[in-house]
């Protein structure tokens, strides 16, 4: 409606300002026509106006937008892209952005390349340390609902002031404020970062946007916690390093009782084979010399045998001349006889119930 006063506006003062340049250029020739002069300037102004009207009796919708159409300050339909026309003056369009949109919240907002830019989030831990968080939310308005959003919400850059920015500082602060600070220091945050999305979702779905990513870019802490956490860290791997040193003590220890067991154990293994091997040789010596001894045995019976078998008197008889010195034994027999030493190689003969003498 305010383009419609204005187009009009805008031709009665032209057409007007033409009439007068008219009227005054003919006065100065003497002949004054007012009509003609009023004529040409309703003309110009009819001129004017219908060209504002034609100016504005179309609209371009760009790809990956779409154009929300009021009519009267009432939401009438939605333009797709391409070009649309419209009711002149009456019709006005409000267009949204299909497309990703990206807000980021940095330290320093004038250096990021976002669709709309904001400043870092402040808040504290569950423990109480003081945090500021960066993070950027990538965001689509959903096409479909443009009439709820624009009776609802307004403008895309309204629809960021009111949803994207309120919800996502509002749910950092409080979600960051569930965890402690050596959570959030350590790059653990996965889990609050899932939580925030999950809260901006559902906040975005109720209000026709859609969520395509959020992300806390870093945590930011104050230097004295800094220097709190790099003194710990430096005291723990201190301790891992001394609990290292420990173990390869310990293992070093282990590894010199092993080696020494295992040298007791060869050393035995090598002084109870030296002893089998000694007394093995025992029982083989023992063995021999017994079957030695046997075999001596059996070769003394067996000469024995041989000897004893071969004796006959005769034999006898010429072993005892053949050792026999020359000299002879005087040997005193029974009853006080004599015997010759001729009567020890006579055959001898036995007489039933007396023995005499040689000489009898």
């Amino acid at each position: 409606m305010g383009l419609l006063v204005g187009a009009f506006v805008a031709a009665v003062a032209v057409g007007a300002l033409v009439t007068i340049l008219i009227a005054a250029a003919t006065a100065r020739r003497g002949r004054s026509n007012y009509r003609s002069a009023s004529l040409a300037g309703l003309v110009v102004a009819l001129l004017i106006f219908l060209g504002a009207a034609a100016m504005d009796s179309f609209t371009q919708v760009e790809a990956g937008s779409v154009a929300v159409v009021k009519q009267f300050g009432r939401a009438v339909g939605v333009f797709q892209p391409g070009l649309n026309w419209k009711v002149p003056f009456i019709q006005q369009t409000v267009t949204y952005r299909t497309q990703e949109i990206i807000y980021e919240a940095s330290e320093d907002p004038t250096a990021s390349n976002a669709d709309y830019k904001d400043v870092e989030v402040d808040t504290a831990t569950s423990d109480g340390q003081q945090i500021y968080a960066r993070y950027t939310v990538r965001f689509r308005i959903d096409g479909k609902k443009a009439m709820e959003i624009v009776n609802n919400l307004g403008t895309e850059a309204e629809v960021v002031e009111k949803v994207v920015k309120a919800s996502s500082r509002v749910h950092v602060r409080n979600v960051l404020k569930q965890f402690p600070a050596s959570d959030l220091y350590s790059g653990n945050v996965e889990r609050a970062q899932n939580a925030i999305a999950a809260r901006l979702a559902e906040d975005f779905s109720k209000e026709g946007l859609e969520l395509v990513f959020f992300g806390l870019r870093s945590i930011h802490f104050t230097e004295a916690y800094r220097n709190a956490v790099e003194q710990k860290q430096i005291e723990k791997e201190n301790i891992t390093t001394k609990e290292n040193l420990a173990k390869q003590a310990e293992f070093e220890k282990q590894r010199i009782i092993t080696q020494a067991q295992a040298e007791a154990e060869r050393q035995k293994l090598e002084r109870i084979g030296v002893a089998e091997g000694e007394a093995e040789a025992i029982r083989l010596k023992a063995e021999a010399e017994a079957k030695a001894i046997l075999v001596k045995a059996q070769a003394q019976a067996e000469a024995n045998r041989l000897i004893a078998a071969s004796l006959s008197p005769d034999v006898i008889r010429w072993r005892a001349v053949e050792n026999w010195s020359g000299n002879y034994p005087l040997v005193l027999g029974g009853q006080g006889t004599f015997i010759l030493p001729g009567d020890l190689f006579a055959p001898q003969a036995s007489t039933s119930g007396s023995t005499t003498s040689p000489g009898q």
